[in-house]
């Protein structure tokens, strides 16, 4: 398998396009960016999937190869202005989500998702928690708007 001699910004490179592969099938018709700054934190989102082409939810993913730095980046993304937050590590780190992947107010619950290599090097990722949908404040239907309308996404299904 490859993933053992590649260094980990390959890694989560090929891990972000699993990820992203995955959203494409399961969200309809989404607009698919990586690494993309939101504007409004200046956070960077690994992927970044907005759906319904740019008129639905956001949906924020953290790719991460460590535990120790998937369970740091918990807090951060719990507070991140979208509707859907997951994180996404290697299946082999099995993660147990706890108490702490929920919304204080109990609206919202971070998704895992898990990738691997399968035996012809193909890399896939899947659903291993859903999330659940955190509360956001309308404006977010007009900051997305105006996000789409300056970013063209890495990933899309065009007519």
């Amino acid at each position: 398998m490859h993933q053992a001699f590649l260094n980990r910004q390959q890694q989560e490179g090929r891990a972000r396009n699993a990820v992203a592969d995955l959203l494409q099938r399961r969200l309809i018709v989404p607009k698919i960016y990586f690494e993309a700054i939101w504007p409004q934190t200046g956070n960077r989102a690994d992927v970044l999937a907005i759906d319904r082409a740019g008129a639905g939810e956001m949906h924020w993913v953290e790719v991460k190869t460590s535990l120790d730095v998937a369970l740091q980046s918990l807090p951060i993304l719990k507070s991140l202005p979208a509707h859907f937050k997951y994180l996404a590590v290697p299946e082999e780190l099995q993660l147990a989500p706890g108490p702490d992947w929920y919304a204080l107010d109990g609206m919202g619950r971070v998704g895992l998702i898990t990738f691997r290599e399968l035996g012809s090097e193909e890399m896939v990722a899947e659903f291993k928690l859903r999330p659940e949908r955190f509360r956001q404040k309308p404006e977010i239907f007009d900051q997305i708007d105006a996000f789409t309308a300056k970013h063209r996404p890495d990933w899309e299904i065009r007519d």
